[in-house]
Formats: C-alpha cells, sequence, structure tokens
C-alpha cells in the first residue's frame, strides 16, 4: 500500500515538472516576443523623432527661403539676371547629424499643363490647340516620336477638357474605366504634375524624362518665360515656343549670348540678330499661332523651392510653390512632402 502511495507520489512530481518546465518556455517565449516588440517600438520612436527633427529642419529652411525671395523680388534688375547666384545650384548647410540643401528656381519656365484648355464662356474648359501643338513639340524636343508626342499631348488635354469628346489620338473617360482599376479624367485643372502619370500613354520613365520641363499652375493660361533666368538645360522650352524654327543648338547659342545683366526687357530680346532671322516678326503681329510676344518677358511670378534635407541617416524632402504679386511677402500656393516616384 505504501509502495502504491510513493509510486504515485512520484508521478504527480513529474507532471508538477514538466508543467513547471512548459510554463517557463512559454513565459521565455513571451518575454522575447514583447522584447522583441520593446526594440521595434523603441526603434520606431527612434525613427520618428530623427523625422520630425528633419521636419522642423525642412520648414526652418522653407520659411528661410520666403524671406530670401522677398528680399531678393525688392530689386528684380539684380535677383533675375542670368548670373544670379541662386540660378546656379543649390546652396548647402551643415546641420547637426547630417546637411541640408535647398534650391529656389524660377517657376516661370516650365510649360504649364494648364494652358493645354481655355475658358469656354460658359463654366467650362475646351482645348487650346496652340498649346497643344507648343506641347507636342515640347515632347519631340525631349526625343519622342511624333505620334506619340501627339497622343500623350491629346491625351492630356483630354484630362483636364470638360467635354467627353476625345481628341484624334486621346483618351477620354470610356478608356480609364474599361481598365482593371478603373477612373475617369480629372475634367478640371491638375492640380499636380505627376497627374500625368494616370495618362493612358504614360509610363514612369517616359514622365522622368519630361518632368523638369512641366508643371502645373492654378490658371488656364500659358505662363511666359523669362528669358534672363532660363538656363542652357532649359533649351527644349524655347525649341518648343518656336515652331520648328529654332533647334537645340541655336537655342542655347541665344541663352550663352545674353548680357551678363541679362535683357532690360522683351523687345530686346525680340531685336537680336538670330532672333530676327527667323523672320517670326510678321506672324507675330498677326497674331498667327501662339501669341509669341506674350510668351517670352522678364518678369517672374512663380518661384519653386526644394528642400532636402539628410539628418541622422534619413532623407526628408519638402516642395513649395510661391507666387510673387508685389506684396511684402510671397504667397505661397502649395507644398508637399516626399516624392511621387
Amino acid at each position: 500500500m505504501s509502495a502504491r502511495v510513493v509510486d504515485l507520489s512520484h508521478r504527480e512530481s513529474g507532471a508538477s515538472l514538466v508543467s513547471a518546465l512548459l510554463l517557463v518556455a512559454v513565459m521565455a517565449s513571451m518575454a522575447m516576443m514583447l522584447a522583441g516588440d520593446l526594440r521595434v517600438s523603441l526603434r520606431r520612436s527612434a525613427n520618428m523623432e530623427v523625422r520630425d527633427q528633419a521636419y522642423w529642419y525642412a520648414l526652418g529652411a522653407r520659411d528661410y527661403a520666403s524671406g530670401l525671395i522677398a528680399a531678393a523680388m525688392r530689386d528684380p534688375g539684380t535677383a533675375l539676371r542670368p548670373d544670379a547666384a541662386w540660378l546656379q545650384q543649390a546652396r548647402e548647410f551643415p546641420i547637426e547629424r547630417g546637411r541640408l540643401a535647398g534650391r529656389i528656381s524660377d517657376g516661370n519656365n516650365c510649360f504649364n499643363l494648364n494652358a493645354l484648355v481655355v475658358d469656354d464662356g460658359a463654366g467650362g474648359l475646351s482645348s487650346d490647340p496652340d498649346q497643344r501643338a507648343r506641347f507636342e513639340r515640347l515632347l519631340r524636343a525631349l526625343g519622342l516620336p511624333g505620334a506619340e508626342a501627339g497622343r500623350i499631348a491629346a491625351e492630356a488635354t483630354d484630362w483636364i477638357d470638360s467635354d467627353t469628346r476625345p481628341l484624334s489620338g486621346g483618351a477620354e473617360d470610356a478608356v480609364y474605366m474599361a481598365r482593371p482599376i478603373p477612373y475617369r479624367t480629372g475634367n478640371t485643372l491638375m492640380a499636380e504634375r505627376e497627374e500625368l502619370l494616370a495618362l493612358a500613354s504614360m509610363t514612369p520613365a517616359l514622365y522622368r524624362r519630361i518632368e523638369p520641363f512641366i508643371c502645373t499652375r492654378p490658371v488656364a493660361a500659358p505662363i511666359p518665360l523669362n528669358i534672363n533666368t532660363l538656363t542652357t538645360e532649359d533649351w527644349p522650352l524655347l525649341v518648343a515656343l518656336f515652331d520648328g524654327a529654332l533647334g537645340r543648338v541655336a537655342a542655347e547659342g541665344i541663352l550663352l549670348a545674353r548680357p551678363s545683366s541679362g535683357f532690360p526687357n522683351a523687345e530686346a530680346f525680340w531685336a537680336l540678330d538670330s532672333v530676327r532671322a527667323l523672320e517670326l516678326e510678321a506672324d507675330r503681329e498677326a497674331g498667327n499661332g501662339p501669341a509669341l510676344a506674350s510668351s517670352i518677358g522678364v518678369e517672374t511670378r512663380y518661384f519653386e523651392l526644394a528642400v532636402d534635407v539628410l539628418h541622422d541617416g534619413q532623407s526628408y524632402r519638402l516642395e513649395a510653390l510661391y507666387e510673387w504679386t508685389g506684396a511684402e511677402t510671397p504667397a505661397r500656393l502649395s507644398q508637399r512632402y516626399g516624392h511621387v516616384i
């Protein structure tokens, strides 16, 4: 009898030991999981702290740039010279555990995609054939085949205009609604140039090629190029402006031959022998094609700001668009963070 009791006691002790070991194993596993979660949480908090610091650096640079624009535009004759320092390269500043780079560029020197349409007088937007042809010439200058350039120009116009009738080579709702993930055209002014990525024929690689030369401004009208702040890299914008009469070499030659102080007015540009040789004066005075006289000027209304912050191994980008109206400070029209592609 006592032997049986002793045997039962040993069995119960063994079961208790196994249970205790299982409990310890479970608790150890839970402790490891909690420790892992804690490490992740601590790392996430550290990353958020670094990103928040980069964000505040970017905001500081933004406000500083706004002040620079205001100060510069008190003397535009000096600020908008071809040799102005702000046109040359980004300015870099060292910061704790990183660096900050900021660049202000002339927001007039781009093709305004919203110029592809005009107000139809009835609250809608209709196609502007002249600006569509100009956009097509810009795309051809950037190396796109003629058929592809025409198709993208038509699709971009259809994306903005108010009607549902596709232009030749264009695309309206019926094309996009047939896609695996259906969507509709905007039928209003573009808010950002990245909307081009929604076009039927657009690809990321193609978009990256044309991105430096396009923009969206909150007006359905072309923005005059500032001939004094155009850089030699902007030659496609000049080529697109002159209907086949100006090539890359000639466009770069005009920009390189500018006086260091710039042209005093647009008339001085039109008086250049190389420009007069294009024999466009008669067309310009007759009003044929795009209004060339108003397509080039020496004033700037829009400024683009790009701020890149590298802080503690993390990068952060802020972009802002300003409009100069002659007020004490420029008006900030938009602001965004990061890249779309």
